[in-house]
């Protein structure tokens, strides 16, 4: 786009800008963009009809294709949150019984047949496995890791998945993606753009931390398997959170070592990636 334009965001055929008052705008850079907003839009009016958690709110929509969000309020800063849940399990815990109450309205409150023709059948993340190939030969020099890894991969691509498991699916909930108060209780979702109807397991993917013993994530089932009366695949969501690990591993390649394109050095990829093998 030539200059930087000041307080204008580049995200992925989509332009934001930071109106003040917690409002947002969003701006389609090309057709894609133009389409994956609508289909944000249609989600979110979705989730502020049925559930009682808090969504970025729709204020203005034009015939453009663009539109003006109010942000769910309170602080977004996952990094900071991500070094207290580290050392704080009783916040893990209480983060994950809220999201696994938020979870469970999503995936209850509206239909499967509700999605259908308009709503990808997949997360759009991790890429698929032929596609990272190439990327993860340029990254892992280790042969015997890199077929280890190849294989999570692929078992992640073949994995069933039932009809009744089929819901909508936010599909990148984690740290990232939520609002929280100074107390670090959560006060809302955002960034709904990847969401699809596919595995309900997908979206407690990122629930897992070695270092809170899996806190945040049983906290989270034990609140949301109640509600919805099944019992989630423990094996199933840390297979997911496994290949995730391995798909940004693979999207490094070209980058320096210190480099951190989704916020990690090329060390603490590794690290994730070995800690996710080692769950499996």
């Amino acid at each position: 786009m030539g200059g930087a334009t000041p307080g204008l965001e580049a995200r992925e055929d989509r332009l934001l800008v930071r109106l003040g008052d917690d409002r947002l705008a969003w701006f389609p850079a090309n057709g894609r963009g133009r389409e994956r907003l609508m289909r944000e839009r249609r989600v979110l009016r979705l989730l502020a009809e049925r559930c009682s958690f808090r969504v970025p709110r729709l204020l203005f929509e034009s015939a453009e294709g663009w539109d003006v969000r109010a942000a769910v309020p309170g602080t977004v800063d996952p990094w900071q949150l991500y070094g207290r849940v580290r050392v704080d399990s009783g916040l893990a815990r209480r983060i994950g019984a809220t999201l696994g109450q938020m979870l469970a309205e999503q995936h209850s409150r509206i239909r499967p047949d509700e999605l259908v023709g308009w709503l990808s059948e997949q997360p759009d993340w991790p890429a698929p496995a032929i596609t990272l190939r190439g990327g993860l030969a340029e990254v892992v020099a280790d042969r015997q890791l890199l077929g280890e890894l190849e294989a999570v991969l692929d078992a992640n691509e073949r994995a069933p998945v039932a009809a009744d498991d089929r819901v909508l699916v936010h599909g990148d909930l984690g740290l990232h993606n939520i609002a929280v108060d100074a107390a670090g209780a959560v006060e809302g979702i955002f960034d709904y753009d990847g969401a699809s109807c596919s595995d309900r397991h997908h979206d407690f993917r990122y629930l897992l931390f070695d270092e809170c013993n899996e806190a945040m994530l049983e906290a989270a089932l034990a609140v949301y398997e109640p509600v919805v009366g099944r019992r989630l695949s423990r094996a199933r969501i840390r297979l997911a959170n496994a290949a995730c690990a391995i798909g940004f591993l693979a999207d490094r390649h070209g980058t320096p070592a210190e480099a951190r394109p989704a916020g990690r050095t090329l060390a603490e990829d590794l690290q994730w990636v070995r800690a996710a093998l080692g769950r499996l």
